[in-house]
């Protein structure tokens, strides 16, 4: 209980996300949600299938870049 009135404990710079990261992270996750709208209305795919698909690859996105620029 203790712990938490300590302020000092971590460095918030270090932790906070540069402005770089979060604008090549947007545009790599709307350039992969972009490509899934694009094959799902090119070929006829379930809505279902398509909704995985699209998580998947905004998450993959994200993480990849967050792991790149680590």
């Amino acid at each position: 209980m203790f712990l938490l009135l300590f302020f000092n404990l971590d460095d918030p710079y270090l932790i906070m996300p540069s402005i770089k990261k979060i604008i090549i992270m947007l545009f790599w996750m709307s350039i992969v949600g972009a490509l899934v709208i694009l094959i799902d209305f090119i070929f006829v795919i379930p809505d279902e299938i398509t909704g995985a698909f699209y998580f998947l690859g905004i998450g993959i996105a994200a993480s990849s870049v967050l792991n790149y620029y680590r």
